[in-house]
């Protein structure tokens, strides 16, 4: 870089004094003009901006995504002089590491040690292992040697900063043919074939042969299984034990069947023989088939996970007096509100309604979903929890004028949600509770309405219904939804549960933005309304992700028949799954039992969020909601 570029952009830190700020708006559209260019480190369309932002909250962000996406260009100088002027940026710590890897991958050992901060992210750490190996540190050799094996010893793929480490390793004769070993098994367990794969070469034929023997079982287990002649050893045990269970997540009979046969030929100890029973009995139950509850009532040493769907397989089949019996089973595990309302649901169903009174009545208080459908049991008002916040303006103000405060502003308006996260942390730090509540205050002003709820929640402020359930983007949401005949409240209760209103929520899965759809389902919706995403990021978009979502919202509620839960659970799990979880056609079941007989927890719990969410959301928007057993209504008789 050029000392002329480098003076410019150790400028930009720098307020530019003498002229006048122009209005917010005008600055906030031309940020997100000059974030986009420094974010692709062009610097020719960055540099007109730089004047007219000088003075705005986020110039410093402009130098440090300039810097970040032009690490490999930048003179060591030009970066450490950013990470010393902006140190009270939560992002100058990420620039930072980026720079250290960067430092790394060039073999500047000398540089990366002066400003290594014992960080534990594999990639640093594993820098830090080569970095002191490749010095003349005597001290720490031998426990850097040590990190180092650790390292190696992992099941997944290393960081490429692994590489000058592990080398060292190599080099020094310090991998034994026992510790291949382990890393290979390890590998083997995680499946993470391809990592076992390329470690195959450096094994002894025996241990090649068993690890062979493993990866070709992992290919096809089916077959391998079926004409299993392996040795009757502990590796090859374990081997074929992952087999069972690799059959079973999809076939549980077809395993059920290898593994009667796999046991005639092998003695599998006795708690791998428990643990397969409990583990085929458990597969029975999530895949819904008859056998489960006589498999379940065999397992010997029974969990907790076995005696809830002990419960379960018992409320399917609407066997009252098992119900009873099962929740009983379950100890102190069974006084949770979930198993009180369904113990209370078979005592009315035998007869036992006084009994069956009294712990609805206990039950009734709140609105989640157990306390919701227990005052419907009894036919009594709910009594929503509902406490007025206390603003206190003066406090407001001085906080909305913290500097880290001013730049989550900004980065909310701008949608970079992540890094007005850092900034709001940085901010909250050392306020007192009821000061947060104050700033939580602010978020609902900036429309961040996900940061309120969280911070309500972890400051212990009031129980405001109008901040802990907004009624956030009605401008948008409410005439789309009037068109396609879509409560407005259901899709509120879905939106919270998926993002709490977080429009830059990214799911572990990939699911994205306020209604936290999948890109494969959003390019689809998108094709199906004539629009087009460009980018999967468009779904971070408030008023994208709330159209498309919607619009998929209506297709899942059409296609079950307009069954609030059924559409609900296949937003979570997906049409198929939810259509293979129905009852037989013709076959009555009440739609609360079909709720708590969903296999996966995830989704047995998202259904009820969503439509307790639902009642709440209703009573804002009207003042009187509809009851959540009218909500759950009954089940379609026939498929969708």
């Amino acid at each position: 870089m050029s000392h002329l570029v480098a003076g410019l952009m150790l400028a930009m830190c720098c307020t530019i004094p003498g002229k006048a700020a122009p209005d917010l708006a005008a600055q906030r559209a031309a940020f997100k003009q000059a974030w986009a260019a420094a974010q692709h480190g062009d610097l020719a369309k960055l540099t007109p901006y730089l004047e007219s932002l000088s003075g705005y909250p986020l110039y410093p962000y402009l130098r440090f995504a300039y810097l970040d996406a032009t690490l490999a260009e930048q003179p060591d100088d030009v970066v450490q002089a950013f990470l010393k002027q902006q140190w009270a940026l939560p992002v100058a710590d990420d620039l930072r590491q980026d720079w250290l890897l960067a430092v790394a991958r060039r073999g500047d050992w000398k540089t990366f040690l002066a400003n290594y901060r014992d960080e534990d992210t594999p990639p640093l750490r594993c820098a830090a292992a080569s970095a002191h190996l490749a010095g003349d540190d005597a001290a720490d050799h031998d426990n850097w040697v040590t990190v180092a094996l650790q390292l190696w010893l992992s099941a997944g793929p290393t960081p490429d900063t692994c590489t000058a480490a592990f080398a060292y390793l190599e080099q020094h004769q310090l991998v034994s043919v026992d510790m291949r070993l382990r890393r290979v098994t390890l590998a083997l367990r995680a499946r993470q074939y391809a990592l076992a794969k390329t470690l195959l070469p450096a094994l002894d034929d025996a241990s090649r042969s068993w690890a062979q023997a493993w990866l070709d079982m992992a290919a096809d287990p089916r077959r391998v299984l079926a004409h299993d002649a392996s040795p009757d050893t502990a590796p090859y045990q374990e081997m074929l034990i992952a087999g069972v269970r690799q059959v079973a997540r999809r076939d549980p009979a077809r395993a059920r069947h290898l593994w009667h046969s796999l046991q005639q030929r092998h003695h599998f100890a006795h708690d791998d023989e428990d643990d397969m029973q409990r583990l085929l009995a458990l597969q029975y139950a999530w895949h819904l088939m008859p056998d489960a509850r006589r498999l379940l009532a065999a397992v010997e040493r029974p969990d907790f996970e076995v005696l809830g769907w002990r419960v379960r397989c018992a409320l399917r089949a609407q066997d009252w007096p098992a119900v009873l019996r099962d929740i009983d089973a379950l100890g102190r595990a069974g006084r949770a509100d979930t198993w009180q309302y369904w113990k209370a649901r078979a005592l009315a169903a035998t007869g036992k309604d006084a009994a069956a009174r009294d712990i609805y009545q206990s039950l009734a208080v709140g609105n989640d979903y157990y306390a919701l459908l227990a005052a419907d049991r009894l036919q009594q008002a709910y009594a929503f929890p509902q406490q007025a916040s206390m603003p206190a303006p003066q406090v407001m103000q001085q906080l909305a004028l913290r500097p880290a405060f001013l730049r989550a502003r900004e980065l909310v308006h701008a949608g970079l949600y992540d890094y007005a996260q850092q900034e709001w942390q940085t901010g909250v730090k050392d306020l007192s509770d009821p000061a947060q509540c104050q700033a939580a205050l602010l978020a609902s002003e900036w429309g961040w309405y996900g940061r309120t709820i969280q911070t309500f929640a972890n400051a212990g402020c009031w129980q405001d219904a109008t901040f802990n359930y907004p009624l956030g983007y009605r401008d948008t949401l409410l005439p789309a939804l009037h068109k396609l005949h879509v409560d407005p409240a259901w899709v509120y209760g879905l939106i919270r549960a998926e993002s709490l209103f977080f429009p830059g929520a990214v799911s572990g899965a990939g699911a994205m933005g306020l209604m936290q759809l999948m890109p494969s389902t959003g390019r689809d919706v998108a094709q199906r309304l004539g629009l087009t995403l460009d980018e999967d990021r468009d779904l971070l978009d408030p008023h994208t992700s709330l159209t498309l979502g919607s619009h998929y919202m209506s297709r899942l509620l059409e296609r079950f028949h307009g069954s609030e839960p059924l559409a609900t659970a296949a937003y979570n799990a997906g049409a198929t799954r939810v259509t293979e979880w129905l009852p037989p056609a013709g076959d009555a079941m009440p739609a609360d039992v079909w709720v708590d007989s969903i296999p996966y927890d995830e989704t047995r719990a998202y259904v009820r969020r969503v439509l307790a969410q639902a009642v709440v959301f209703d009573w804002r928007l009207d003042g009187k909601p509809a009851r959540l057993t009218a909500r759950l209504g009954t089940l379609p008789t026939t498929g969708p």
